[in-house]
């Protein structure tokens, strides 16, 4: 896990005293799990270019402080997140993928080129629900009717990180893709198909365009949603329409 390992190594060095890092290498020895997940985010840290792979560790270390009540390193492991929409971006044939460096000012994550038109994209990342955080600390037996569906306050949160993404993007120019993480509360993805019908219901009654949602780290659960950008790879699946 070679880039795994070398920002821990830049945060040790810029966090001395902060100690969740501490144990990393044997806990990965521990647990097969942990280990698989950091495995996750090196094999796409290991696909950045070198200037995109020194802004994007700059961006994970100033964001390492930001925490959430229960979910330590929020901030961190979201810039991090931006890794997996650079590899999709470059997978997917554009040209010229880059993130872009963070300067105090309103900007998308990263730029691209669709047949040498400037394009961005801006990643947002929804993580668990407060509920689902407090649900987990509470060590009692969970009802799994909780997870039967998205609530309408996920969909609320998820329509305003759209739009917050849209204007970081517009901010720059007037084209560009959304991309967004849903880390939901099943972990498992035991309703993943009633959460897939849902999301494309909902994308095609707000009118979202150009919206890609990966469904969890795990594997290639995805919905890209009313794509405008031309045909340029059959592999690319950019101009698949959602049935």
């Amino acid at each position: 896990m070679k880039r795994i390992h070398e920002i821990i190594r830049d945060l040790r060095y810029r966090y001395p005293r902060d100690d969740f890092f501490s144990s990393f290498e044997e806990s990965c020895r521990i647990s097969p799990e942990k280990r698989y997940y950091y495995c996750l985010y090196n094999k796409a840290l290991m696909e950045l270019d070198d200037d995109s792979w020194e802004i994007l560790k700059d961006k994970a270390l100033r964001h390492y402080l930001d925490h959430r009540k229960g979910q330590k390193k929020q901030g961190f492991f979201n810039q991090l997140n931006e890794a997996f929409a650079y590899r999709y971006l470059v997978r997917s044939g554009f040209d010229d993928v880059r993130l872009i460096k963070e300067e105090g000012r309103t900007s998308p994550d990263i730029r691209f080129a669709v047949h040498k038109t400037q394009n961005y994209c801006e990643v947002k990342t929804l993580g668990m629900s407060d509920d689902e955080i407090n649900r987990r600390s509470s060590h009692n037996v969970i009802d799994g009717e909780v997870y039967v569906a998205l609530s309408d306050g996920f969909l609320n949160k998820f329509s305003d990180a759209v739009a917050t993404a849209r204007k970081q993007i517009q901010a720059w120019g007037p084209n560009g893709l959304v991309y967004v993480i849903v880390l939901f509360d099943d972990i498992a993805l035991d309703y993943y198909q009633t959460y897939r019908r849902q999301l494309i219901k909902f994308a095609q009654n707000r009118g979202f365009e150009n919206l890609f949602i990966k469904m969890g780290l795990r594997g290639n659960r995805s919905i890209f949603h009313n794509p405008l950008f031309p045909r340029i790879a059959d592999k690319s699946g950019l101009s698949r329409r959602i049935p």
